[in-house]
Formats: structure tokens, sequence, C-alpha cells
């Protein structure tokens, strides 16, 4: 039988004999040892020891790595030191050639303002019906910014209208029967494109013109405005009497003549003929002033009632005031007019501008166009006398304190700065969004007479001898210098001509710096 202690052979050997006994207990008197870790098997060893070494082979191999790569980074040898000092190969900047219209422009800002504007006041004690005390502003019948149509009641003061009217002259007096001149026959147009008759002579403010102001008021819902007051009642006294005098008048000459007529006798006869010529003379008399009275009084227009508004679209730009409140000057702005665009130039702007040169508007914020000319190009002012300036005439009501509204014709100009004032008048009507806009003005202050070769201006070189001449590099990068001759410059190009026997062409490419 095999022994339990040779496992392999089963035959016990000398070391065996000599081997205590693995599974006796320790001798007597000796304490028993603690129990040994477990023994792993030899494969398991070996294989652990090959990956201990192939780890610390790749640790080493890394380490070798890092060490390459700072060695390569810090460690430069005296050729790679020479080429870093060495300067870098030079850049030729190129540009092409172009074939095109070449135009000069002039660009500004500039401020859409209407073609003339119009301020109205009227004065203390003008308006019919109105208390002796302050004037209030009592109804507004058109906001700030409205259309203006002719016939328009603006605004209502003290109870009583202010009707805008088509005219070119400014208002400066009462128009009352009997009155002549130029502002009455303004008057008259302005009442028959209104569709109001008016036969009487142009110029003169007779019945028919009575009647046609009277129609006018009776039309918008007022009480036409009288000389004598409200319906007359001042004049009322005047005109009883004139006509009290005609009738007595008609009576002593229907007398006289039944005198005459039952006179007996030459003596008796002259005698009463006598009389009767003196009664005629008197109903002359009292018939003439009775005339004049009537041609003088009746339905009138009020200074303080209506304002000529120049031009016509017109939009009214500022009520200056709320209902109430007591009436200030101006308290009425009118926008007169197709709108135009202001703004002032320095001298060197000046000096390549001139009136009738193309214009392109761009009112950005808008994202419109529109295109117009230089109309006005002014003499130099220094500014402050132009703020709140109104050109064209002036009226001579509530701005200067006699009777009347007030107004003033022509455009404010919103510029303030010095310089040469310049208008533009766009070629169409602009929108009415377009007003009060600061928008860009592009003036083609110059233009090329058909498509030419344009360069830039850095591409263009005087040599010692003072030709100019371009250099065109080739696609290999080799450069050639041509002579041109230099002409309109705009923009930072300039057109350019080849000289005889070189040639130039679009789409070269041109040295502009290295």
């Amino acid at each position: 039988m095999a022994d339990s202690s040779t496992p392999e052979s089963g035959i016990p050997t000398a070391l065996d004999a000599d081997r205590p006994d693995k599974d006796a207990g320790p001798p007597p008197g000796v304490p028993a040892p603690r129990s040994a870790e477990p023994q792993l098997p030899p494969a398991a060893s070996a294989l652990i020891r090959r990956q201990r070494i192939l780890l610390i082979v790749t640790a080493g191999a890394a380490l070798l790595s890092v060490g390459g790569l700072v060695a390569s980074v810090f460690v430069r040898s005296p050729a790679q030191d020479a080429a870093g000092r060495r300067a870098p190969d030079p850049t030729v900047l190129t540009s092409p050639v172009q074939q095109r219209v070449l135009t000069k422009s002039v660009i500004l800002r500039g401020t859409v303002t209407a073609g003339g504007s119009v301020n109205f006041t009227p004065v203390q004690g003008q308006s019919q019906g109105a208390a002796a005390g302050a004037l209030l502003l009592t109804g507004i019948r058109k906001k700030a910014g409205s259309a203006v149509a002719p016939g328009d009641v603006l605004v209502e003061v003290s109870g009583r209208p202010v009707i805008a009217l088509s005219g070119p002259v400014p208002a400066y007096r009462d128009l009352k029967p009997g009155d002549t001149g130029k502002d009455v026959g303004e008057l008259q147009d302005a009442l028959r494109r209104l569709g109001y008759a008016d036969s009487d002579p142009a110029g003169t403010f007779g019945p028919r013109t009575k009647s046609a102001v009277a129609a006018l008021y009776a039309d918008r819902g007022y009480d036409p405005p009288n000389t004598g007051g409200p319906h007359g009642a001042s004049d009322q006294q005047q005109l009883t009497a004139a006509r009290q005098a005609v009738t007595t008048a008609q009576r002593a000459v229907a007398a006289a003549r039944a005198t005459r007529d039952g006179a007996k006798g030459a003596a008796a006869i002259s005698a009463a003929t006598t009389q009767l010529g003196y009664a005629e003379q008197d109903l002359a008399t009292a018939q003439k002033t009775l005339d004049d009275l009537v041609a003088h009084t009746g339905v009138m227009l009020p200074l303080a009632e209506f304002t000529f508004v120049p031009a016509f679209p017109a939009r009214l730009s500022a009520v200056n005031g709320a209902v109430g409140s007591a009436v200030a000057a101006p308290l009425l702005t009118i926008d007169s007019g197709r709108p135009v665009v202001t703004t002032v130039l320095t001298q060197d702007q000046k000096s390549s501008l001139r009136e009738g040169m193309k214009v392109q508007l761009s009112a950005e914020v808008l994202g419109q166009e529109a295109k117009g000319a230089i109309t006005a190009l002014g003499a130099y002012t220094t500014g402050s006398s132009n703020s709140g300036q109104h050109n064209g005439s002036s009226g001579s009501g509530g701005q200067n304190g006699s009777s009347g509204g007030g107004q003033n014709g022509g455009g404010d100009t919103p510029q303030a700065r010095a310089g040469y004032p310049l208008t533009v008048t766009p070629d169409t009507e602009l929108p009415a969004p377009w007003l009060g806009l600061d928008v860009r003005v592009t003036v083609t202050a110059a233009s090329s007479n058909g498509p030419v070769l344009v360069v830039p201006a850095t591409a263009v070189s005087a040599g010692a001898d003072g030709r100019t001449s371009v250099s065109v590099r080739a696609a290999s990068g080799a450069q050639s210098r041509i002579p041109v001759t230099a002409g309109m410059d705009a923009d930072g190009y300039v057109a350019v001509t080849a000289a005889p026997g070189f040639r130039l062409a679009a789409g070269d490419a041109v040295v502009v710096g290295q």
C-alpha cells in the first residue's frame, strides 16, 4: 500500500525519513507556530514575475520618450539657432485690376425737413367773442403730426376757429369789407379753390367775398365774424341812422318835386326846382353814406382766425399747449411743402460740390432709399443765427405784438453749426415717415466717362524720373513694372492707362505692399 506522504511515487525517500512529519505536532514544550500564508503554484508565481518585468520595461520606455521630447524642445543645434534668427521671407500683397465706372462720392449726414414752415399765434382781443382777458386754447381739432388740407379748422381759441387757407403771401392784417390788395386777392383765390363763388373784382373785398366768407364759416359750424362784433351789433346804430337819413332825404325829394310840379309862375317854379335840386343832393349824400357804411361793415376775416399756408401737402408739426391753457407763442407750427434734406458743409466738402449734382438718400432706420439733387448751396454762416430762423417773409401778427395772428414763412434750418448750408431736393416726394429723420446723403461729385481700369492708390508709385507705374505679379511670382498714366482718383482707387507698348488688363494682380 502506498504511503500518503509520497504522493508522486508512493516510495519513501531518505529525505523524507530525515524530515519530521509535517502532520505531527510541535515537540513537547515548544509552542505551536502561527499558520503560514498559502503557497502559490509555481506556474502562477512565474506569471507574476513576468508581469512585473513588463511593467518595469514599459515605465522605462515612457521615461525615455519624455526625455527625448524635452531634449527636442530645449536642445537646439547651432543650425537651428541660425535659422530662427533669420528674417522671414517677405510677403507680397496684391490686388486685382478692375474695369468699372469710377465715381467720386462725398458722404454726409442730413436731416429731412419740410420745404417750409409757418408759425401762428393769435393775439389777445382779436378773436370774435373772446373775453377781454388772456386767450385760451379751447379745442384741438387737428393733433400734432396730422395732415392739413385747405379749409381745415386746426384749433379753437376762446371758442373761435383757426382756419388754414392756401396762399403764398403771409397774412398780416384783418381782412374786412372794402379792403383792397394782394392779400385780398389771395383770400379770394383760396375761397374759389374751396368751391365758394366770388365774383368781386380781384383784390377787392366786396359783397360776394363777404358771402363766400360767411359760407366758409357756416359750413364749419361757426357764426361768421363781423366788423360789428357778434351779429354786427355795434354797427347797427350807425346803419340805422344812415338808413333813416336816406329815408328822410327821399321824403324831402318827393316833397320838393311835388312843390315844383304845383308851382305857378316862373319865379315859383324856379324856386321849387332849386329846392328839389338841393333835396336830391342830400339824398345822394345820404345814400352814399349808407352805401359806404354797408360796404365797410359786415362779415370779415380776423387775422386771429386764419393762416395762409404757402404750399400743400402740409402737416401740423406742433401744437404748443393743451385744452384750457393760455395761448403761448408759437401756438401752431405747420410744415408746408415737399420735404427736403438739409445739412452743412465744411470748406473741403464744399470745394468739390455744386448745385445740380446727383444725390442718393438712405433712411437706414426705414430701410428705404431715394434719389435727388443739390438745389441750393449757401454762403458761409456761423450757425448761431440759423437756429430757429425762418426764411422768407414774416407776418406782422402775434410775433411782434401788433393786431391779429402772426405767421412766419419759410423753413427752419435744423443745423446750428458753422459751415455752408446745403439743400437737397428729392426727385419724388418723400413718404411722411421720412420727416425729421437723420439720413445718409451720398453725393456723386465726379464720374468717369464709362468703364476704366482702376487699381488701388497704393499700387501706383512714382520713380526717380517722375513716371508713374504699377508692378504686376505673375502666377510664378515674378514681377514686372508697367508704366501708367494716372487719371481720376476716388475712394482709394485710381484710374490708370498703360503706356504705349505695355499691357495691363482687368484681373492682373498688381502689388500693393510687401
